[in-house]
């Protein structure tokens, strides 16, 4: 799928390094777990958050896994009550996990509400090594409130967004929250303005002392930036967005850009703005042709290059990697924003990425997918895919043909190849033979009609980096007479 509605001319990137599969696992247990968040910390934990179920039939709890990168378990904990309780983001500190989300076990719900509707903003604060939960906050109206998303301050601060549904008018009404880290008491409130709205994610914006928020405003996109006592200091609509366009995924990249993504219409769309006054100066939209789908995580790799996971959905395969429904799908962007590079995961189930994370090691990928492979029934599960950054000069690729000691008499057919490890797989292979002839192929026939010593040069394509192309060390091939 290629991408449309570049705003600036755009530098070509290339990408030094590939991304194979180093290890995969699955999080969860017999449950039905589903995944909505996740995070990584410098010495090597995953963090999971999401929703818990015995069977499909019941109220969710909230859900949050400890992780080391081999997937072995550290700590699981599963929080809730008599209500529906669902984790949708976590932030991290020195020795703490925050997470938030929704809790329908508060007592601010009049009775008659059914049980499955009722909702309140949830914040909880867990020990990183042990799992222990530290504190839990709960609050509301008697109308639905979550908390969407928070992170951290530079000041020792907590800041939530989501929404509430706002009484007399009962309209959907977007929320700002300071919250102290020690006691998840709530030291500032704060209401978005325009009806209806809400704020889906909060992050850090490099080097400004600000953060940036995505949402809605009226049915449309919305962009934001907040002070660290959550003060608006700008906003950006945009307006020309078709229904139902909505962003769902935010980064702050190293060089201060804000970079949103989600879908317009039902394409995917990433955005880039500066942080300043909330200008968009990129914009990248996928074709009406492309399947329909939506962009949900972002995240920044080595040399700039960003990541992008969601799903698409496609009726037609369009990709030997599609798999029919909704797949998992990875894009990789050079940080000008040009397409370098897409790929499918998964299997015949529906299935979406949730969430990347940017590991030493090169890029983890978490989504939510069916356990079809344990002793239990089938179920839906957490899914760890990490990805090992190899440089393109490292890739073992070695030449190979059948000519014995490099010798063969004219006239007759040589045959060359790429000997390829399992975990790599090369996208064509283009020859020069030394006597001004070429091919492609990844398995190719020459015949050399003159006698002489010939360079045999092949430069091997992979699908998913090195977009230059690698060129193998040349053999030199002695034609003697018939």
């Amino acid at each position: 799928m290629a991408y449309a509605g570049v705003l600036l001319p755009l530098l070509i990137l290339a990408q030094s390094y590939t991304l194979i599969r180093e290890r995969h696992f699955f999080a969860g247990t017999a449950l039905h777990e589903t995944p909505t968040c996740s995070a990584y910390d410098e010495e090597g934990r995953l963090f999971i958050g999401g929703y818990a179920l015995p069977t499909a039939a019941d109220l969710p709890d909230g859900w949050l896994v400890s992780l080391s990168v081999q997937g072995k378990v550290l700590w699981r904990l599963t929080l809730g009550g008599l209500g529906p309780e669902r984790i949708t983001d976590l932030a991290l500190d020195d020795s703490v996990v925050y997470f938030c989300g929704s809790s329908g076990s508060a007592l601010n719900h009049p009775e008659e509400l059914p049980l499955e509707r009722r909702s309140d903003y949830w914040v909880g604060a867990v020990h990183k090594q042990t799992g222990h939960l530290l504190w839990q906050a709960r609050w509301g109206s008697p109308l639905l409130d979550e908390a969407l998303s928070l992170c951290l301050t530079a000041y020792h601060g907590l800041l939530v967004v989501g929404y509430t549904w706002g009484v007399p008018e009962s309209t959907m009404q977007a929320t700002i929250f300071l919250l102290n880290t020690v006691t998840g008491e709530v030291r500032e409130r704060r209401v978005w303005g325009p009806t209806p709205s809400l704020l889906r994610k909060i992050r850090p914006i490099s080097g400004t002392g600000l953060y940036a928020c995505i949402g809605e405003q009226g049915y449309k996109p919305v962009i934001g930036a907040l002070d660290y006592t959550g003060q608006i200091i700008w906003r950006t609509v945009l307006q020309r967005y078709p229904l139902p366009s909505a962003l769902y995924a935010l980064h702050g990249s190293t060089e201060g850009q804000i970079w949103v993504g989600g879908r317009y219409g039902t394409r995917w769309c990433l955005l880039a703005l500066e942080p300043t006054a909330g200008r968009v100066i990129r914009e990248y939209i996928w074709p009406e042709s492309s399947p329909a789908g939506a962009l949900l995580a972002l995240n920044e790799g080595a040399e700039g290059v960003l990541f992008a996971i969601g799903w698409i959905f496609s009726t037609t395969l369009q990709s030997p990697e599609q798999k029919g429904g909704e797949d998992i799908w990875l894009v990789a962007f050079a940080k000008e924003g040009k397409v370098l590079w897409e790929r499918g995961f998964g299997g015949p189930q529906d299935e979406r990425g949730v969430a990347l994370l940017a590991l030493p090691s090169g890029l983890g990928l978490i989504a939510a997918k069916a356990n079809r492979f344990s002793e239990h029934p089938a179920n839906a599960d957490s899914w760890v895919l990490l990805l090992k950054q190899v440089p393109c000069s490292e890739i073992p690729l070695t030449l190979r043909t059948d000519a014995p000691s490099f010798r063969e008499k004219a006239g007759k057919p040589i045959r060359f190849w790429v000997e390829v490890p399992a975990e790599y797989s090369l996208s064509k292979v283009v020859w020069d033979f030394g006597d001004g002839s070429t091919a492609e192929g990844l398995e190719v026939s020459h015949i050399y009609g003159m006698t002489g010593t010939y360079t045999v040069r092949p430069t091997c394509y992979i699908p998913y980096g090195c977009p230059g192309g690698i060129d193998l060390p040349p053999i030199l091939l002695r034609i003697t007479r018939p």
